[in-house]
């Protein structure tokens, strides 16, 4: 009995050790350069960085919040432009400098185009994404930085290696994966004057990049500015579209599927609120949105909080500030403080450098961030303090980093749960199907009772997460009873997904 404890106590650490070495989203590079160290959470302090972008910037930390490198588009002046790279951005190390081999990174200098993936195959590289929707650079790109070289300043190994060529609309996310190890990257496709509602998903882990069949999910639009990000735990990926579009939609971080769009705003005519950027609360029960007035004059702005457990969703609609003609507010990010913070880019600048601010150009709006102190609270009790956060004499625009949850960890008690599937009586399970494979006829059976709804859809998945079949299937008095071959397929664990029109259902088995 001792040497079995001292097992499960060995097999717990060595798991646990694992999927806890994990990054942190503890710095922050933004605007010209402007930096927050959150380092210490109860006394977050402005830092400063090397970038000049008005918008897409990401950066990652380790475990314990020390900066390990950070990237933007565009590059800062003279700002390089050609028909391979766009308007090129960068990747900076930790001592702020260039990178070696880390300029001219492709993208469209837009605003949440970029996002950092760590590589699950090495505990010393990442994946750097970049988006673009307009000419030279279409389709979903990706570098890859090693931090081994260089006495642990890095290299980019890789550099704007194309994954798809469709145009991507300005909302780049990610979410770790359910085994707490792998990931997933999410990209929305679009096409001017087409309405559409096409869903990429791209699977990142120890074998690489593989990507899943496209999804159509939530209400076609044609517009490129369509964030998108999840909820503190995952499962629900909100997405906020310019056109006054704000949905929600299951996700599983198992499989990488989409399923129950949920349409809390739907598309709006003209003169409608022109929505910028958005954040959801930790507690996942209100919304923020930044919102421009599209009318006869673009002279409004506002900070708006929705509650998402109102009955009305659109009375639930409580304008926090509301900004002047020269006060353009941008992105909003959560940060790891779990407060929100709202950068706000002021419009009265010169003209002398297009889009950014002239050296001598520094106000109150542009050298402070606005903070919401308690975001799941509702109306005033939420403290908004306009341009309460003071950046050093470092000033801000239109963008915040656009980094993902690193420190979520892995789904408990899912299919996809590492530790469950070695330990399953330490954790409970949720409903799944019944599955057997009979390895004479190479068959798996699939069962299932009590089922809700009348038509379901079976899909098969390899471990790396590809869709090997989908049928429909009829739900007879609440039973399925199929079976499939898997003559054809290598040995190794398979994933069976049964979605029905009201609940979702999962099993696994393994093929010999």
């Amino acid at each position: 009995m001792k040497a079995v404890r001292s097992l499960l106590v060995f097999v717990l650490l060595l798991i646990f050790g694992s999927l806890n070495a994990q990054n942190t989203d503890r710095y922050w590079a933004f605007g010209d350069s402007a930096a927050i160290d959150f380092k210490n959470l109860s006394n977050p302090v402005s830092s400063f960085s090397t970038l000049r972008a008005r918008g897409s910037c990401v950066s990652i930390c380790d475990s314990v919040g020390n900066l390990l490198f950070y990237s933007s588009t565009p590059q800062p002046p003279p700002y390089p432009y050609n028909t391979v790279t766009g308007k090129a951005g960068y990747v900076t190390n930790k001592n702020h400098l260039t990178m070696q081999n880390g300029d001219t990174i492709v993208g469209s200098a837009l605003y949440q185009e970029m996002v950092i993936v760590p590589d699950p195959s090495s505990s010393t590289k990442y994946y750097l994404f970049c988006a673009g929707e307009s000419a030279p650079v279409y389709g979903l790109f990706y570098s890859q930085v090693d931090l081994s070289y260089n006495n642990g300043l890095g290299k980019v190994i890789q550099k704007n290696v194309q994954l798809n060529s469709d145009s991507i609309a300005d909302g780049v996310t990610a979410v770790r994966h359910g085994n707490g190890r792998d990931w997933w990257v999410i990209v929305r496709n679009w096409k001017a004057q087409q309405f559409t509602n096409d869903i990429m998903v791209y699977l990142v882990n120890a074998n690489g990049i593989t990507t899943m069949p496209q999804q159509n999910i939530g209400i076609p639009r044609k517009e490129t500015f369509s964030r998108m990000k999840f909820n503190n735990t995952g499962n629900h990926l909100y997405c906020v579209a310019a056109s006054s579009i704000i949905e929600r939609y299951d996700f599983d971080r198992c499989t990488g599927l989409f399923s129950n769009p949920i349409t809390f705003q739907g598309l709006l005519g003209p003169p409608y609120k022109f929505y910028w950027g958005f954040e959801v609360s930790p507690d996942e029960s209100k919304l923020y949105v930044s919102s421009l007035y599209q009318g006869s004059n673009q002279d409004t702005a506002y900070l708006i909080q929705f509650d998402l457990n109102a009955t009305n969703f659109a009375a639930s609609a409580d304008t926090l500030h509301t900004f002047s003609n020269l006060e353009w507010p941008g992105l909003l990010q959560k940060g790891p403080d779990n407060k929100i913070y709202l950068t706000t880019q002021w419009v009265g600048y010169d003209t002398c450098l297009f889009w950014l601010y002239c050296n001598e150009t520094i106000n109150t709006v542009n050298s402070n961030l606005s903070v919401v102190n308690y975001p799941d609270s509702n109306s005033l009790a939420c403290d908004f303090q306009p341009y309460s956060f003071y950046l050093g004499g470092h000033k801000t625009y239109e963008g915040l980093p656009n980094n993902p949850n690193y420190e979520l960890g892995r789904w408990a008690g899912s299919q996809c749960d590492t530790l469950t599937s070695l330990l399953p009586s330490i954790f409970p399970k949720q409903r799944q199907l019944n599955l057997y494979y009979d390895p004479t006829w190479q068959k798996v059976f699939v069962n299932a009772a009590e089922l809700k709804g009348k038509r379901g859809v079976l899909e098969f998945y390899n471990s790396n997460g590809q869709l090997l079949s989908k049928s429909s299937q009829s739900i007879d008095g609440g039973y399925l009873m199929q079976s499939s071959s898997f003559a054809s397929q290598p040995s190794g664990v398979y994933v069976v997904r049964l979605q029905t029109e009201k609940e979702v259902l999962v099993g696994k088995f393994v093929k010999r």
